[in-house]
């Protein structure tokens, strides 16, 4: 009989110390918007925090911590690889951490709809915690041209069709606008890029030149407009500021058939790529930022720039 009292009150002293590890160490996932495109980074902060009374330790289990993405009809989505490791981390009494994680290429997550994600955190003494789930949404967007296929050449010296494609989005009442480039089937997003903050009165112009680099000039706010330059494979290669009237145009600048920005007044800025020069000169590329190209794009005669309203 006494054995058996001991026995009960160990597991009660077990589970009461199990729950107060629990409550002791708080943890919480945020994303930093509700709303993403497919394709697009959802960076995923899990933050903890520890009031057990002394130091814990974790990350020390290569799968100590998990996410978990669910359809709002609660099918799972379908998990390509498993969060990068952390590594082990100390975190001392009453103080917090956060790390982050992009979800984006651990889960299959190109179709549209209402989502959730939850985290699994495996803590000191072998207890799981899961935090509550946030929800979010993998939206579309509007197309706003027919989009643009090219073919581009990879280090492997294959040639692989793409697509360019201008999408803008409303998140929080603010219209973004966004380049998706995309397989020749639109069903892979192989890079999506934020140009900025656009408005509805003043469509961007597009043109893709004969070495296939996507060009793209729109305007950002009242009398600022934003001028990129992509290679096939999502690399940066020009971004640049315009003010003034008349208005900023996308054309053919010079007997080689260089892209660039006519009219308008070039507006220096610390974000310039390459970096801002003290002149309003006619801006053409010349050549990538950086360094050596990822890969090479065909050549192909100009495209014609969409039509302005």
């Amino acid at each position: 009989m006494q054995r058996r009292f001991l026995g009960v009150l160990l597991l009660l002293m077990t589970c009461a110390a199990t729950a107060s590890l629990r409550a002791q160490v708080d943890v919480d996932l945020t994303l930093e918007r509700e709303s993403f495109l497919p394709g697009e980074p959802i960076e995923a902060s899990v933050r903890f925090a520890n009031f057990t009374g002394g130091p814990i330790e974790l990350g020390t289990e290569p799968d100590w911590l998990q996410f978990t993405i669910e359809r709002v009809d609660g099918h799972t989505v379908n998990r390509l690889m498993d969060p990068p490791e952390s590594g082990s981390f100390k975190l001392d009494q009453a103080t917090r951490g956060k790390l982050r994680w992009n979800l984006t290429p651990l889960f299959a997550l190109e179709d549209p709809g209402a989502y959730r994600v939850f985290a699994t955190v495996h803590l000191p003494d072998n207890e799981v915690h899961s935090t509550p789930s946030v929800p979010f949404d993998i939206v579309m967007g509007a197309t706003l041209h027919e989009p643009r296929e090219v073919g581009v050449k990879l280090p492997d010296g294959s040639i692989e069709r793409r697509k360019y494609i201008l999408q803008q989005v409303n998140f929080l009442k603010r219209l973004q606008l966004y380049l998706r480039i995309s397989d020749s089937s639109e069903s892979r997003t192989l890079a999506i890029v934020p140009l900025g903050s656009t408005v509805t009165f003043d469509r961007p112009q597009w043109v893709v030149d004969r070495e296939t680099r996507f060009h793209v000039l729109h305007r950002t706010s009242q009398g600022i407009y934003a001028y990129h330059v992509f290679r096939g494979d999502g690399t940066l290669l020009v971004r640049q500021l315009y003010t003034g009237e008349p208005r900023p145009e996308l054309q053919i600048v010079n007997e080689a058939g260089e892209v660039g920005v006519r009219k308008g007044q070039r507006r220096p800025d610390s974000s310039d790529i390459p970096t801002a020069a003290a002149t309003n000169a006619v801006t053409a590329v010349t050549a990538p930022v950086g360094g050596a190209a990822a890969s090479e794009t065909l050549n192909k005669p100009n495209d014609s720039q969409s039509p302005r309203p």
